[in-house]
């Protein structure tokens, strides 16, 4: 851990506090993401035999499914401009400008996992994809999750009944150069949870994220994560990187 805190300044009610998150609970959407990923939601017999066959490889990965996070809460004094400084870290993202500071009640920073997809090398290509389909499928149910557990805890502690945790955002979202992953890991311990930081924009399990929560008290929800709306700097996006390769 290489982050130096200053005495004073950054104040933390949640310090690389380890959650272990309700698996039923993320089911209710876990299912739902997997179909609309695979488009098994339309009709026809082909459909629901593929969906029978997506089924039977999450009753094999099941018992690999483990949504857990370290977590550590800050005051809004961290976020100043484009900038989250965290003792000697700097986060640097396009989303923070897009929130009014005044409004920011809590700022929580997430390493999460949800476990280890893989399956078998000798098995199918097909089976191998449904599993990594869930694998995607319980990382986004799982933030969900982890979203409503920390409306609660601010919750505990905080009568703003206005107060809303607004969606995640993280390395590749925003103008937050993906180089960012290892920062993550500088002010969390990512290895309360099993997860380790490969290189600078790649953890292992590859099923793992890590990002920032924000709670605010003004109702701010950030433009959804897609190109038409996207505000970020084109350097800090994969996508827009492998069009500009492509076009020279």
């Amino acid at each position: 851990m290489k982050l130096h805190w200053k005495q004073g300044v950054y104040k933390s009610s949640m310090k690389n506090q380890v959650i272990h998150l309700n698996i039923d609970e993320a089911d209710l959407f876990a299912s739902d993401y997997f179909i609309n990923i695979c488009g098994f939601h339309r009709e026809g017999e082909k459909y629901k035999r593929l969906l029978a066959h997506g089924m039977q490889i999450k009753g094999r990965i099941i018992d690999k499914i483990d949504l857990q996070a370290v977590v550590s809460s800050f005051d809004r004094d961290i976020i100043s401009g484009n900038t989250a400084q965290i003792g000697e870290v700097a986060f640097v993202c396009n989303a923070f400008q897009q929130i009014n500071r005044d409004s920011i009640q809590k700022v929580y920073l997430y390493i999460f996992t949800s476990g280890d997809f893989e399956l078998n090398d000798d098995d199918s290509i097909i089976d191998q994809l449904y599993a990594d389909i869930w694998g995607t499928a319980y990382t986004d149910a799982g933030l969900e999750v982890l979203k409503n557990y920390l409306m609660d805890d601010f919750n505990k502690n905080n009568s703003k009944s206005e107060a809303t945790v607004m969606d995640p955002f993280g390395p590749g979202f925003y103008g937050m150069d993906v180089d960012q992953v290892g920062k993550f890991f500088e002010v969390l311990d990512g290895g309360k949870i099993g997860v380790k930081a490969r290189t600078n924009s790649l953890m292992v399990p590859l099923k793992s994220c890590a990002g920032f929560f924000v709670v605010v008290d003004d109702g701010t929800a950030l433009p959804a994560a897609d190109c038409k709306s996207c505000h970020a700097d084109h350097k800090g996006c994969e996508y827009c990187q492998a069009v500009i390769k492509r076009n020279k």
